[in-house]
């Protein structure tokens, strides 16, 4: 297996706890408004762009639940949790492999579905400013994960093949994209099921929800410290 020479990440649940963020309002939210709300929902629902997610939650919910109030909602209580705590929380390992990557002469690419603005806010308040050689956004692309567009442009941005490159994603739709640009992905699964589920009038379709499976990933961590120790491996 050749070095690498890219590493793309993606930055909701995989670099910081925001996973835990969100899914705190998604609760909140569901009992605003009388939602069924699971883990498994978040799960989804994330690394998709704001239409695509609200596209997913009237196949989730029906056409008739009043999905874009609740996903409103949901969107003003995480943005009051932010203000709140004016952290994210750096996830186990992400320090340990960025610097691994910088000393190794791996570029960094930041890939995510999130704003630029929210993208440099989360960077400035974790103090990661300036680490990424680029970073594109979800309002820098034209279509939301499982396309393949934000990888793409990824690799682009610096002129390193896809060959070359690794992708690590937490969600099932980043896995998807990553496997449709032909780029090699590292699976790290944001666990949040030690979290409650809300009972609501608006049921969730439990063959979308219940059936939740990730795609098949070229690789599997538990954390980005595991995923480090491997490639310490595969430079050396």
């Amino acid at each position: 297996m050749c070095k690498p020479e890219l590493f793309i990440f993606d930055m909701d649940g995989l670099m910081f706890e925001t996973g835990r963020i969100s899914y705190k309002a998604y609760l909140k939210a569901a009992k605003q408004y009388d939602f069924e709300v699971s883990p498994n929902v978040y799960y989804v629902l994330t690394g998709s762009r704001e239409d695509r997610i609200r596209e997913d939650m009237k196949k989730i919910y029906g056409q008739e639940a009043p999905v874009d109030e609740w996903r409103e909602s949901i969107n003003k209580y995480k943005k009051d949790i932010l203000l709140q705590q004016k952290r994210v929380y750096k996830k186990k390992g992400l320090v340990e492999i960025l610097e691994f990557a910088k000393s190794n002469k791996i570029q960094l690419v930041l890939a995510s579905s999130t704003s630029l603005e929210m993208i440099n806010y989360y960077l400035s308040i974790e103090g990661l400013n300036g680490i990424f050689d680029s970073i594109v956004s979800g309002d820098q692309v034209t279509q939301s994960k499982p396309n393949p567009e934000i990888f793409l442009r990824a690799c682009d941005s610096l002129g390193i093949s896809r060959e070359a490159a690794y992708i690590f994603e937490d969600s099932k739709a980043g896995v998807e994209a990553a496997k449709n640009a032909n780029i090699k992905v590292c699976l790290i699964p944001d666990d949040i099921t030690d979290l409650p589920v809300h009972f609501g009038k608006y049921r969730m379709d439990r063959n979308i929800v219940d059936n939740f499976k990730y795609p098949t990933a070229n690789l599997m961590f538990e954390n980005l410290l595991e995923a480090k120790k491997y490639f310490e491996k595969i430079v050396q």
